[in-house]
């Protein structure tokens, strides 16, 4: 098993905003937000505590994005605002946008996915699945381009259940590209124990998960002020979707 310093992460973080209270950051992939297993150092989190000296022990992550989902994260100044902003999510006052590329063209150009999520352990980690007593969820989705197979979409959750849009989508049918454990758990559990593996490709098709959070609009919690905060779309979708067009032209 690698040690913390053999793991890849991608440690170029941007900060796209900050005031009295919060900033935005946009995150790339992969990097954990929070200090977890042989992440100790590795994470976003420990990155802003030892980039931003002056407000390293209060700082909080707010919205939770996975390792390898790139985009956009809050990242609070006191626990109180914190649970000001944490309140605005679970209340569905923040709209969030999603890109993302999936496995092959859904029937349906735009649609909603509602189905309860509910989680099994799998190979020791915990994967989402269809369960009609579990949490609700809904996702909307948009197909924005299809290039032979695969797909674009904007995808807009409308709850904030853990790993939605990737459970949603795979249950679909149509994964999100490079999504080691909605494709095959035991590639998983190899990329987590060993890192990439270039044979890893022929399965998952991407060397990290294609998807990123674009979009977050909100009131402040304090000023009332309207805000929307944007985030790029990394090189490496365009890349791949450029790739995909040029098998088939």
């Amino acid at each position: 098993m690698r040690t913390e310093q053999d793991l890849y992460v991608e440690t170029g973080y941007r900060i796209l905003h900050e005031d009295d209270f919060f900033f935005v950051v946009d995150k790339p992939s992969p990097l954990p937000v929070h200090p977890v297993g042989r992440f100790k150092e590795k994470n976003l989190l420990s990155l802003l505590k030892r980039d931003l000296v002056s407000c390293r022990g209060e700082l909080r992550i707010v919205n939770r994005l996975d390792s390898e989902t790139s985009g956009l994260v809050m990242v609070a100044k006191s626990s109180s605002v914190a649970g000001k902003l944490g309140i605005l999510f679970e209340r569905r006052q923040v709209r969030k946008e999603y890109y993302t590329v999936v496995f092959g063209v859904p029937i349906e150009k735009e649609g909603t996915i509602a189905m309860s999520l509910g989680t099994k352990i799998e190979r020791g980690h915990n994967i989402r699945m269809p369960d009609p007593d579990g949490e609700k969820a809904q996702t909307d989705f948009q197909v924005l381009r299809s290039f032979g197979d695969y797909s674009l979409l904007k995808v807009i959750p409308r709850t904030g259940r853990t790993h939605q849009i990737r459970a949603h989508l795979a249950y679909l049918g149509h994964p999100v590209v490079g999504d080691k454990v909605y494709i095959d758990a035991a590639i998983f559990e190899r990329y987590i124990h060993d890192g990439w593996q270039e044979d890893m490709r022929s399965v998952v098709k991407a060397e990290r998960l294609l998807l990123h959070a674009s979009l977050l609009a909100f009131q402040h919690p304090v000023t009332g002020e309207d805000l929307k905060f944007t985030a790029e779309i990394p090189p490496c979708f365009d890349v791949f979707l450029d790739q995909a067009m040029s098998r088939i032209a």
